[in-house]
């Protein structure tokens, strides 16, 4: 199956799960073709339509009054796109394409191929693809200039989910490994033991840790000073985690055995707990507000003011 591409953020608004529904019905053999099921400003909704509507979007086992609601809401949305004079043009179908090619990995032909086993025809695709951009066009001029998420909503979300931000206790380390290749004897792993209890001595007579680093170490980090970086408890190593967070900040560890070899690990600095600023998640909650704000205005549109601007009828 050809996979479709994404819309733009933000004016998808779970559009495909309303307007592009993939709904199903049963069918009944002795259902009259043309009986009417509903009317929209006085023009029916036959059952046979209905039928095919649920065909062309992989039927499955939704009662049919869904599969009705939403062909009416297809019906309505295109009766707006026609009263506003909203059309897409043909190079926004085309960028559509072009994108849907490009997931799939298929060129032109290809693609065409692929609609073809699925029996459909390449201008009924393009015609597909121009009419769900131009409800998508329709959402966005109707919906999401109406939306707006202030500061003063953003800090009162901040303020209410404040335990969303916390972060934990974080150690700056620093660590010179003495390694110890798969294969070494005793003697081998001894005399790397010994070198680490010597070049600890250097350092608890106020030798540089970071230039022993850069003298004697053989893992990551040794031309940085040994920097290893910043960890939470439980992002190291397990036996390393337990040495480093014992450490004070400046205090250096005693030799400690690991598959690698011999560490000594140093705790540069102690990054108390707390919680992430505004400043840093601000854009993160707008984005949240604004797709929850939209996502309600967009069915409340739906529900309340597209159906408002026509008269449905439901026939039993």
């Amino acid at each position: 199956m050809i996979r479709r591409a994404a819309m733009p953020p933000r004016s998808r608004v779970r559009v495909a799960a309303v307007l592009v529904l993939g709904l199903g019905v049963s069918r009944g053999g002795a259902e009259v073709v043309d009986r009417i099921v509903a009317t929209i400003d006085g023009e029916p909704v036959t059952a046979h339509e209905l039928r095919r509507y649920a065909k062309d979007r992989n039927t499955g086992t939704v009662p049919e009054s869904q599969v009705l609601d939403a062909l009416i809401t297809d019906k309505l949305l295109e009766k707006e796109i026609k009263a506003q004079g909203i059309a897409a043009r043909d190079d926004e179908i085309d960028r559509y394409l072009d994108e849907i090619q490009s997931r799939n990995g298929m060129d032109r032909g290809r693609f065409a191929k692929a609609l073809d086993a699925q029996g459909i025809t390449l201008e009924t695709y393009r015609a597909r693809v121009k009419a769900e951009i131009e409800k998508v066009q329709l959402v966005n001029r109707e919906i999401r200039q109406r939306v707006n998420v202030s500061p003063e909503e953003i800090q009162r979300y901040y303020d209410a989910h404040l335990a969303d931000y916390g972060v934990d206790e974080r150690i700056r380390v620093q660590d010179i490994l003495f390694a110890v290749g798969a294969g070494v004897d005793d003697a081998g792993v001894e005399h790397e033991r010994l070198k680490a209890v010597e070049v600890r001595e250097l350092a608890l007579k106020g030798a540089d840790f970071g230039e022993l680093a850069k003298q004697f170490s053989e893992g990551p980090g040794a031309d940085n000073d040994g920097e290893l970086g910043t960890f939470a408890h439980g992002e190291m190593d397990g036996t390393l985690d337990e040495v480093a967070f014992a450490l004070k900040p400046g205090e250096v560890s005693t030799p400690v055995r690991t598959s690698a070899g011999f560490h000594l690990l140093r705790v540069r600095e102690r990054i108390a707990s707390g919680h992430r600023p505004l400043k840093e998640v601000q854009d993160q909650i707008r984005e949240a507000l604004y797709n929850e704000a939209l996502e309600q205005r967009f069915q409340d549109w739906l529900s309340r003011d597209l159906r408002e601007r026509h008269h449905v009828e439901v026939l039993n």
